[in-house]
């Protein structure tokens, strides 16, 4: 089996994302993890580094903004997915897939407003079945923006009331999309919970009550395994 060469694009400006996604990494995979702010801290020359999975990390980024790694990082995905190489989005990244693959219109700011909490989805029998899943998770949110449409080909595979399009999967393109954020486990999230309070607590939340929930599956163990079998 060929060795896993993982690319983590961290573009979130806390810079809690590669830490936390690299915890669910396997121990044998090669990772390279970079910081993303900046048109430099993006050089296409990663085109060429080799990488079997490429995954694109939640943000404190509006995908509505223009950012000086933008154009690049549409270069990178789009010929990413040329070259057959499976990527993962999470949230900001989920988007910033859609935005690359369909276009500009395909990702908004939220009609519904702020998701924050231990909040259900809704999975679809594609999701219950490739993800081994039950019909209805707790999973967490932390977001404003979200996708409208879906690179060719995707399909739904999680939902709920607030943001139509939860998760999907590509299979023909190789890619996997979340709104939500495995990669926070109770501890991690609940964390982000209370740091973010003032945040939080200026759209109608009660960080209190946010942190009395928790995940009702380990979710970075479930989606993450998954993604790295797609180049398998």
């Amino acid at each position: 089996m060929r060795r896993k060469k993982i690319l983590i694009l961290d573009y979130s400006i806390s810079r809690v994302e590669a830490p936390a996604i690299k915890s669910w990494m396997p121990t044998d995979a090669e990772i390279t993890a970079l910081s993303i702010g900046t048109e430099k801290s993006f050089p296409l020359e990663l085109l060429h580094g080799g990488f079997t999975h490429v995954i694109h990390s939640g943000s404190e980024y509006s995908i509505v903004n223009e950012e000086p790694f933008t154009q690049n990082a549409v270069i990178f995905i789009q010929e990413t997915k040329n070259k057959g190489i499976p990527q993962m989005g999470i949230c900001y990244g989920h988007q910033l897939l859609s935005l690359a693959l369909v276009g500009r219109h395909a990702v908004r700011k939220s009609p519904n407003g702020f998701e924050a909490g231990w909040k259900e989805a809704a999975f679809t029998d594609l999701g219950m079945n490739i993800l081994g899943v039950r019909e209805t998770e707790t999973v967490w949110q932390h977001h404003f923006d979200e996708v409208t449409e879906l690179p060719a080909g995707s399909e739904l595979i999680a939902t709920n009331p607030h943001t139509e399009i939860q998760a999907y999967i590509n299979t023909e393109q190789r890619l996997f999309g979340t709104q939500f954020h495995p990669e926070f486990d109770l501890e991690t999230g609940n964390a982000i919970y209370l740091q973010d309070r003032a945040l939080i607590e200026s759209h109608h939340y009660k960080v209190e009550e946010l942190v009395k929930a928790k995940p009702s599956i380990d979710t970075g163990k479930i989606f993450f395994e998954f993604f790295l079998e797609l180049a398998n």
